[in-house]
């Protein structure tokens, strides 16, 4: 059996502010990142899906 297809999605927002040399506030910043793979058992042969610690219990050969 393989483990399920488990896609993540982290998704990231950093405001910040931008100040001129005599500290006064100017306009700000976005920065909006996201990171989309697979979870790290994708494709790997298991015996079955732990749901409790999120893990795959793999086939030891």
């Amino acid at each position: 059996m393989k483990c399920p297809k488990r896609f993540n999605i982290i998704q990231k927002n950093i405001n910040g502010y931008l100040y001129d040399e005599d500290n006064k506030n100017v306009g700000h910043s976005h920065i909006f990142i996201e990171t989309q793979e697979f979870a790290k058992c994708y494709e790997k042969e298991c015996a079955a899906w732990d749901k409790k610690k999120k893990i795959c219990k793999e086939i030891k050969k």
